[in-house]
């Protein structure tokens, strides 16, 4: 399958490397002054690294009438188009969905935007004021201190989603012969996460806290015991309590049969009542232990807990660690390793033929030459700064 990405940032590059690692042959059209501080987003980052695995990159001026007949080329053999461009970018160059359709009938065209269909829908967007907008953020952060999620997870989710689309859109292909154009939006994938609280919203009539919000007594809708707690030796684990059981489990593996047998703490409401000298009790207790010895213990009492990494310390967690949870990655001069798609099939694993370009127009030359242009063409083009070759092309 051959993918054109107009990507730029994250959302463009997230759904091409969706497709990329499932095995596409995505092509990345990357503008002349990518890798200059004036296209941040192509900038060979970290994050540029993560996102842009398993493709080529191409370099074009899609702005001239040399370059639009390069991407007209890719976009004629092409099976899906990828842009998050800003809103009428595609159209000015005479790229936009209705001019392509009229080039390739069955390609799939996969925008990218910060609002679907509506009253905003010209408005550019970002990730993290799409958080704001929506109330994401109201519920991630304290009360008064709307905070962004520590990923870009609307970017990514917008992405995630398109992708969706396209794969059905192909399926359908199948029998229509015919593509489509599928559009996600920042604003729409942000406001689909909250949709649990507008619902809560809705049938109470009451706007509900943040989730950050240290609730206490019979208010406390979680878990009683669902909380962050810091070990010996300085570092924090999460505990979640979120069945009887397993608070007997805990009060076993820990020493407090006292609180085992209360008759107050037999259930959640009781020990949601019961937070305020309650929580210390536990705090007291995990404070005692080593942070790998309090996971372990309640590991094996079968109570949920979490270590509390940075994404450096991650790395040696022992899941990420083994076989088929990462991926070898080369991160600028560095051999490190990155996250696979986080699902799994029987029938296939997941493996990096390319890693992410180190400089843009990489594979300017072998993309260009299989469009059918000569070595000398190339050679044209490259001199008028229509295209940047990484290499020398050969025939």
């Amino acid at each position: 399958m051959h993918v054109v990405e107009v990507g730029q940032i994250v959302a463009g590059p997230t759904a091409g490397l969706i497709l990329a690692d499932m095995g596409a042959d995505v092509i990345k059209v990357e503008p002349p002054d990518a890798g200059t501080p004036r296209r941040p987003g192509s900038l060979r980052s970290g994050s540029f690294f993560f996102f842009n695995r398993n493709k080529r990159s191409l370099v074009v001026d899609l702005a001239t009438p040399e370059g639009h007949q390069v991407a007209l080329r890719l976009i004629r053999r092409a099976d899906v188009l990828i842009e998050n461009m800003a809103p009428g970018t595609m159209e000015r160059l005479g790229l936009g969905h209705a001019d392509v359709h009229r080039e390739n009938s069955r390609l799939v065209y996969c925008s990218l935007k910060g609002y679907l269909t509506g009253p905003h829908q010209s408005r550019p967007l970002l990730d993290e004021p799409a958080q704001m907008a929506t109330g994401l953020a109201y519920m991630t952060g304290p009360p008064g201190r709307p905070l962004r999620a520590g990923a870009s997870v609307v970017d990514i989710g917008a992405a995630t989603y398109a992708v969706i689309g396209v794969l059905a859109a192909l399926l359908e292909r199948q029998t229509t012969g015919e593509g489509q154009h599928v559009t996600g939006g920042l604003f729409e994938t942000a406001l689909f996460y909250v949709g649990q609280h507008m619902a809560h919203a809705q049938l109470t009539g009451e706007t509900p806290p943040p989730m950050a919000t240290a609730q206490t007594g019979a208010e406390r809708r979680r878990a009683a015991i669902y909380d962050l707690f810091t070990c010996k030796d300085g570092r924090q684990v999460f505990v979640g309590v979120v069945s009887d059981n397993q608070w007997r489990r805990f009060c076993s593996v820990f020493g407090m049969e006292d609180l085992m047998d209360d008759p107050r703490l037999q259930h959640n409401a009781g020990r949601a009542m019961e937070r305020e000298w309650l929580l210390p009790r536990i705090v007291q207790a995990v404070a005692g232990r080593e942070s790998q010895e309090v996971v372990d213990v309640l590991v094996r009492a079968d109570v949920t807990v979490a270590p509390v990494h940075t994404p450096l310390s991650v790395l040696e967690d022992p899941h990420v660690t083994a076989e088929r949870r990462t991926l070898p990655a080369e991160i600028g001069n560095v051999a490190g390793r990155l996250p696979a798609l986080p699902y799994e099939s029987n029938a296939y694993r997941f493996s990096v033929r390319r890693h992410a370009p180190g400089e843009p127009g990489q594979h300017s030359g072998e993309v260009l030459l299989e469009l059918g242009y000569t070595v000398q063409e190339v050679e044209a083009l490259a001199r008028k700064g229509i295209v940047r070759v990484g290499t020398r092309p050969t025939a």
